[in-house]
């Protein structure tokens, strides 16, 4: 027991003189930790009140992360457009943001992954479209958040709808999904697709029944936390912080307050995103 109780000490040091090293330095001087994100996506991250403390699983993950490298945490809120960008300049240590690990994105950064998220469908109750699937949405006006896979998916049926004779989408670009939300309510556009956990949230929450998810959650692919590229020390940390999540428990606990058991990723591999890719 005293051996195992040794064996534990060690790593959790070895943990933090890897981190030391990944911020250039003494892991003692608790400097914050800086974390990209996009506050805009419950049950992600997102506020319950304007400037308040951030809140949502991507959140709580980043807060368990930086308790175990022995740091305070500072949430740097940015479009999501500009995640990438801000973690390749170093102007944050990394980012967490219910973003989808792509190949594209990983020529950028390196993405450690740690949930299975896909796309899903938003549409007013009753889905008067009757749209399943992105080859549905042809002559509609749908919306998506700038800068995401989904507004990228959307310009592309499009082109997929006028190359086969039919009318093209009309994309709305929106910044963040709760408007996306409230732009189906107010009949600005027939659909609205994010990431299932969002849609899946916000058809609970915004609107009072009007909003639903139509048909199943499509082109499944991990979300990665994005760590400069060429900052090994760092990203190996987050890895081993992840992994003892995973190991201690907190992983599932977290998993099961924001309803998201459905996603867990418990093998925490990094760069995985193009295994999903078809």
């Amino acid at each position: 027991m005293i051996r195992f109780a040794i064996k534990r000490a060690a790593a959790a040091l070895a943990l933090l003189s890897i981190f030391a090293t990944a911020v250039g330095g003494d892991a003692s001087a608790a400097q914050p930790l800086l974390v990209g994100t996009d506050i805009s996506h419950p049950p992600l991250e997102f506020y319950r009140h304007p400037g308040g403390r951030v809140h949502g699983f991507d959140a709580d993950i980043a807060r368990d992360i930086a308790k175990r490298l022995g740091r305070p945490v500072r949430f740097v809120n940015m479009p999501f457009g500009a995640l990438l960008q801000s973690v390749s300049a170093g102007k944050v240590d990394f980012t967490i943001s219910s973003m989808f690990d792509l190949p594209a994105r990983e020529k950028i950064a390196d993405f450690v992954d740690y949930f299975l998220s896909g796309t899903a469908i938003m549409v007013r109750a009753g889905n008067p479209h009757n749209v399943f699937t992105l080859a549905g949405f042809c002559g509609l006006t749908a919306s998506a958040e700038a800068g995401t896979f989904q507004f990228t998916a959307l310009e592309e049926q499009s082109t997929r709808c006028r190359s086969l004779g039919l009318g093209g989408i009309h994309v709305v670009s929106v910044a963040g999904d709760e408007q996306g939300a409230r732009a189906l309510l107010a009949g600005r556009v027939a659909i609205h697709i994010a990431d299932f956990p969002i849609v899946s949230y916000l058809a609970r929450t915004v609107g009072g029944g009007k909003l639903v998810v139509a048909g199943r959650p499509f082109n499944q692919i991990p979300y990665g936390i994005a760590v400069r590229k060429g900052n090994l020390a760092l990203r190996t940390a987050i890895v081993g912080a992840l992994r003892a999540m995973v190991a201690d428990g907190t992983y599932d606990r977290l998993l099961k307050k924001w309803h998201l058991q459905a996603g867990a990723l418990r093998s925490i591999p990094v760069d995985a995103g193009k295994l999903y890719q078809h």
